[in-house]
């Protein structure tokens, strides 16, 4: 019996030893509260392997001792088990090993649609649940919503029916609640959709007919195209403006000769910046519409030299087929 334990406490001390090299020598992961736990973790293992090595010995010089043997295997058993209590929590692993750890939730507040009266609210309610008919008789009844309010979140009734069309999974029959407001009278401002993002940036990655529609029906119905996006930039810059968007906006009158209003990026165009993000197909669209390469002097240097600092491209065949059209309408 205390042959075994023996035997056991020197394995368990193995593993510790084993298990204080690995931390050792694993990648610093975490924040600046958490990193460097992992090595922290391997001196103190290898500590206690030393402590649990001596034990072992000792219990067995001149004769067996059981105390100290058994104290020995326990020793060396305890990182054993809580390195298992660790593993059951990845919580607990997670902050020596990035790999493990869970990433972060983040909760958006629901909105309430809290209007400044009950008509508007009753409006928004029926956007929500896709009940058009009711929403047709309350922009009919008196006293009617209110087309211009907002709501806690910033958001108009118009910008609630534009999230409600292009929402994924949605029909056609979805841009009915854009069309019954427009038709009583709602115009579209730069604003509807709310604080965090403008109403022509959240249409112009349509790519399916639905989105298409109710980017055609909002400028129709008086969205200025030039209206900047969120972070004071033209709609044509916006990292996924797609093809199909770039045609509507160009029917529309969307200014061609805008440049990029970052620092140090003044002299690209929109060719130049949706070709830097290896958007082929809308940058081939901006060319072939008149849209300029670039602001550069010469022109057409700085779209070569973001070209040229391009080290890799899609490997999916449509963006390499659009990748070379686009090259092709470069050539004189």
């Amino acid at each position: 019996m205390l042959h075994t334990l023996y035997i056991a406490g020197w394995f368990l001390t193995a593993l510790d030893l084993i298990a204080a090299v690995v931390l050792f020598f694993s990648r610093d992961g975490g924040d600046a509260a958490t990193r460097g736990i992992g090595r922290g973790l391997a001196t103190l293992l290898a500590a206690i392997a030393l402590v649990a090595a001596a034990l072992l010995l000792w219990g067995r010089r001149d004769g067996v001792r059981p105390q100290v043997l058994i104290l020995g295997s326990l020793v060396a058993l305890a990182p054993v088990a809580l390195a298992i209590t660790l593993t059951l929590s990845r919580q607990g692993l997670g902050l020596i090993f990035a790999s493990l750890r869970e990433p972060k939730r983040q909760y958006l507040a629901s909105p309430r649609y809290e209007y400044p009266d009950a008509a508007t609210r009753e409006a928004a309610l029926a956007l929500v649940l896709n009940d058009y008919k009711k929403l047709d008789a309350l922009l009919h009844a008196a006293p009617a919503p209110n087309l211009s309010a907002r709501d806690e979140r910033g958001e108009s009734l118009l910008g609630v029916a534009t999230r409600a069309a292009i929402m994924d999974g949605g029909s056609l029959r979805d841009l009915e609640g854009l069309r019954l407001l427009l038709a009583a009278g709602a115009r579209p401002q730069g604003d509807d959709y709310g604080r965090e993002e403008s109403l022509i940036e959240a249409v112009a990655d349509a790519k399916d007919e639905r989105r298409c529609k109710a980017l055609e029906m909002l400028l129709d119905a008086g969205l200025n195209p030039d209206t900047p996006m969120s972070d004071g930039r033209p709609v044509l810059f916006h990292t996924r403006l797609t093809p199909e968007a770039a045609r509507i906006l160009l029917a529309h009158g969307v200014n061609r000769t805008v440049n990029d209003t970052r620092g140090g990026a003044n002299d690209w165009s929109p060719v130049t910046y949706q070709a830097h993000l290896g958007n082929w197909a809308t940058a081939l669209v901006l060319l072939q519409s008149g849209v300029p390469r670039d602001h550069g002097s010469p022109p057409g240097s700085v779209l070569e030299r973001v070209l040229k600092n391009l080290h890799q491209r899609s490997r999916d065949q449509d963006a390499e087929k659009a990748y070379q059209a686009f090259l092709a309408a470069l050539k004189p």
